[in-house]
């Protein structure tokens, strides 16, 4: 048992002990231990730098160390006995070190065969603890089969006297299997790759390949499989087949011996070139590709070598798309539409992915053929709901924005003028920090006021904007429309419009109301209203028209204040304040329209009032009347008010409220 430092007084029963025997060392670069194997593989790779070795379990007896106590951890390789690393650390120290590492120079890397690699610890000097328990790790430099070349590929008796013919792979799943006679030193994991040459040429990419699996360990037939489209692509005439064993550290081994084989296929493409898809050239295929006239599509070129009645099969994430059918017709590049509902298949309006591009080329009845794959990325998500009107840009689902102008919502008056104006709208469901809320308005090209989601925001959470006056004022008067885009920094979708009636410029100019009934009334403030004009009838305003200011769809509001005297100083009579409405037609615009106000009581109380002592005036009360325009497109006006006497008392008589 090695000696170490007494502990120091105090110090708890843990401290005082002596290290255990340490757990063996870790090697990070160590591939993971297999069945077969008996020491941990370093890849080649690895084999050609010093080797980092770690302790991942802090050693005992660290607690009883005083500050400034160095502690030194020594490496060691195989049975040698100077330390190959030694580390250093001082105290105090504790888990926080772990791992703690060391190195095997890569000179020590060089010898291939198995090796050892333990480490001791000194708490002090001259106090080593006993070696830690050993890793076993295997330096491996040899290719499979002892680096000796592999015996040739057997291929089926039919193909070794025949060659391959379009018989051959129609009846055998369009593909040429060959085996590999097995090698002695066979391990899990190794890989044969196959190699499929026109002589007197090189092919540099294996066209085959195969992992070592238990069940080929235990005897099943390693199989090499050279797909029909392969053996169709290189065309026909004499080809070598070999193969090159490489096993779990990558080291390759020899070459096969080579196998010829004869090609004899009915004249087909040679090349079946991958499509092409223009709007992912930037990299994805989007909302905004996906809205641009013609949609999303795909481009295939011309293919060599096509006979009339060739079958050509695009898909798009696996769908089939509408065949196209080769006569001498057909005109290159095929452009090929992919729609909506096969663009979105697959949940790509969720969570962005990517699909398989592809068309098959097939001639007659024989096996379809696919071209070279195109791997295209998708994203359709948004923020905010997903439209379930896509790939139309504007969400129903979305909450429309509502304009807060000082005399109501949705509407800007002069009472907003100098002030930018508050816009409001409920924050969409399953908010994520970072995506953004732009909101629009009028013809501006851009953003007026953006809003960027933060951390904490919630669904209903009132999101607010601000539009500057300095881009409202130019609106004048006129209905213009507000509305938000979302964007998640990928798709951007918007808000339906919110129609906002702007009436910051007064409209001038407005012909005076007439009171057809009443005699004398085209002066300012002559004529009245009296028994004679059967006013229990109502009394008539008139509206004059005007094609200048007034138009079809815009509104007219008949004010209407009974006062209980004969001027509009006189007391308001409350019940007599009223506020007519009517909408214009485009005769009425041109030609004037007529209010009718009803008799009670906005004429009954007003010519009730008992005349002041001593005046000789007929009228007892009075209204003042005027109209207000609000254009359908934008824009307010007042006329000039009018005041209408009012009187129902008769001499010696009661008072007219009707036919007596």
């Amino acid at each position: 048992m090695p000696i170490v430092k007494p502990p120091a007084k105090g110090s708890s029963d843990e401290d005082k002990n002596t290290p255990r025997m340490l757990k063996e060392p870790h090697v990070p670069d160590a591939l993971p231990l297999l069945e077969d194997e008996s020491a941990y593989l370093i890849p080649r790779l690895a084999q050609s730098r010093p080797l980092r070795v770690e302790v991942v379990e802090l050693w005992g007896g660290s607690g009883a160390l005083d500050p400034g106590e160095i502690t030194t951890v020594e490496f060691y390789w195989d049975n040698e006995p100077d330390p190959v690393d030694s580390r250093t650390v001082e105290a105090p120290y504790g888990p926080e070190i772990i791992p703690f590492p060391g190195f095997i120079p890569a000179l020590k890397l060089a010898v291939p065969g198995p090796h050892q690699v333990r480490y001791v610890v000194q708490l002090v000097p001259g106090n080593p603890t006993d070696p830690s328990y050993p890793i076993n790790v295997n330096i491996d430099k040899e290719g499979p089969n002892q680096d000796q070349p592999g015996r040739k590929l057997k291929f089926p008796a039919e193909v070794e006297r025949d060659g391959v013919t379009d018989d051959y792979l129609a009846d055998n799943g369009d593909r040429v299997v060959a085996t590999v006679e097995r090698w002695p030193d066979m391990r899990l994991e190794d890989v044969v790759e196959a190699y499929w040459e026109r002589l007197p040429f090189r092919d540099i990419d294996p066209v085959a390949r195969v992992e070592i699996e238990q069940a080929h360990k235990d005897g099943a037939p390693v199989e090499l499989v050279f797909e029909g489209d392969v053996i169709h692509r290189n065309g026909n005439g004499e080809f070598t087949a070999y193969y090159y064993l490489i096993d779990r550290a990558q080291n390759t081994g020899a070459r096969s011996d080579r196998t010829l084989v004869q090609v004899d296929l009915t004249a087909s493409p040679v090349m079946l070139p991958a499509v092409r898809v223009p709007q992912a050239d930037d990299g994805l295929i989007d909302l905004e590709d996906a809205r641009s006239p013609g949609g999303v599509y795909m481009f295939i070129d011309q293919i060599l070598n096509l006979e009339d009645g060739d079958v050509i099969t695009p898909s798009w994430n696996m769908l089939a798309l509408p065949v196209i059918v080769y006569d001498a017709s057909l005109t290159w590049p095929q452009r090929v539409a992919i729609d909506w509902s096969t663009l979105s298949a697959g949940g790509f309006e969720v969570t962005p992915g990517t699909v398989l591009a592809r068309y098959t080329w097939r001639r007659g009845t024989s096996i379809a053929r696919p071209s070279d794959p195109r791997f295209v990325p998708v994203n359709l998500t948004v923020a905010g709901p997903v439209n379930p009107g896509n790939p139309d840009p504007i969400n129903l689902w979305l909450e429309q924005v509502t304009i807060k102008g000082m005399t109501g919502d949705n509407i800007i008056t002069d009472a907003d003028i100098g002030r930018p104006v508050r816009v409001v709208v409920p924050l969409y469901a399953d908010p994520h920090p970072g995506q953004v809320l732009e909101l629009m308005w009028a013809a501006h090209p851009t953003p007026v006021d953006t809003y960027t989601v933060q951390v904490g925001d919630r669904e209903d959470d009132e999101v607010e904007f601000f539009i500057p006056w300095t881009l409202v004022e130019p609106v004048g008067n006129a209905v213009v429309q507000a509305y938000y885009w979302t964007f998640n920094g990928v798709n951007r979708q918007r808000a339906p419009d919110t129609a906002v009636n702007v009436n910051v410029i007064p409209i001038t100019g407005l012909k005076a109301l007439e009171f057809p009934d009443v005699s004398n009334s085209g002066g300012s403030g002559s004529g009245f209203i009296n028994c004679s004009h059967l006013p229990w009838l109502g009394v008539r305003v008139r509206i004059p028209g005007d094609p200048t200011r007034l138009a079809m769809d815009d509104k007219i509001e008949l004010s209407w204040i009974g006062h209980a005297g004969t001027n509009n100083n006189a007391p308001v009579i409350p019940e007599t304040v009223e506020v007519f409405t009517h909408t214009l037609t485009a005769e009425e615009a041109l030609n004037g329209y007529i209010f009718t106000v009803p008799f009670d009581p906005y004429v009954k109380l007003p010519g009730l009032i008992k005349p002041v002592e001593g005046s000789d005036s007929p009228a007892n009360g009075c209204a003042v009347v005027r109209y207000r325009l609000i254009k359908a497109q934008g824009g307010v006006g007042n006329s000039a008010r009018k005041l209408l006497p009012i009187s129902l008392i008769r001499s010696n008589s009661p008072p007219c409220l009707g036919e007596d």
